[in-house]
């Protein structure tokens, strides 16, 4: 399997499965091509339909008692067939939520592509035009999504896709903030990575499709710029008291993207409707 396989985790601990485990009597696993904080992630074979699918086991968070743990399965399902009910052509399909042994199971559309982070990595900074045509096929999914009633809440280069042909696809719709991904803790202590994080949610808010456009905004704004709208402060208290203050730095180098960068990224988005036209 090579890595332009998804979905994808990079970092690599054990495998939570083995190679032919038959999962809810229908979905045979043939290889895993992923792990990470949140679960494996497996190539396998539906043997209804005859056709290869991603299946992603989910990995409760450590620590939770059993009521705790029976109400994040039961959120995750929850989350899997609301996400299930969004079929767009730039957004990864999720075809089943399924139990096996207990634990939750997402059976989602395979997909062969390059995430948006692996090609900023490999191939440098996206011109304007190449970041336009990657915000229009997004904003369009996302517009589908919010107008059925979904949140996606971890909108970033690491889920967006580039498949063959230039098609991008939006994975992972509804299953972070359900996994943990992006939660407040017992202790009120925000987790997960700022650099996309919409201000409100900074300071504690709810994710709401104003935080995904602004999520979108800081997705392209890394494209062209190089770095996060917030910058690259390393001291994470200092980057999440600058992302709670909205301090965006202005862009330097969007060229035509820059008015629709101010847009995507400003304080009030509430009076902003999500439309592909406003990425041209």
């Amino acid at each position: 399997m090579t890595d332009v396989s998804w979905p994808y985790w990079p970092s690599a601990t054990v495998a939570l499965a083995h190679p032919g485990l038959l999962i809810a009597e229908r979905y045979r696993l043939v290889e895993q091509v992923g792990v990470g904080a949140m679960g494996a992630v497996w190539l396998g074979t539906d043997l209804r339909l005859n056709r290869q699918v991603a299946l992603k086991q989910v990995v409760l968070e450590p620590g939770l008692d059993l009521r705790q743990a029976s109400e994040a399965r039961q959120r995750i399902l929850r989350e899997g067939r609301i996400s299930a009910r969004l079929q767009h052509p730039h957004a990864v399909a999720i075809y089943d939520v399924s139990m096996h042994d207990g634990e939750p199971w997402l059976v989602m559309e395979y997909l062969r592509a390059r995430s948006l982070a692996k090609v900023l990595t490999s191939e440098g900074l996206l011109s304007d035009r190449a970041a336009a045509r990657i915000g229009v096929q997004l904003a369009d999914a996302l517009n589908a999504a919010h107008q059925a009633g979904i949140v996606h809440r971890d909108v970033k280069p690491g889920n967006v896709l580039i498949c063959d042909g230039g098609t991008v696809k939006l994975a992972d719709f509804g299953i972070a903030r359900a996994a943990g991904d992006i939660t407040v803790t017992q202790t009120g202590v925000l987790t997960g990575t700022p650099d996309y994080f919409a201000p409100e949610v900074a300071r504690g808010g709810p994710p709401t499709p104003e935080a995904d456009v602004f999520s979108l905004g800081a997705t392209l704004y890394i494209s062209v710029e190089g770095e996060p709208p917030f910058g690259l402060e390393k001291d994470a208290l200092a980057k999440m008291h600058a992302v709670a203050a909205g301090q965006v730095r202005p862009a330097r180098q969007a060229g035509r993207l820059e008015p629709v960068l101010s847009m995507l990224l400003a304080a009030d988005r509430k009076s902003t409707r999500l439309n592909s036209s406003h990425i041209t």
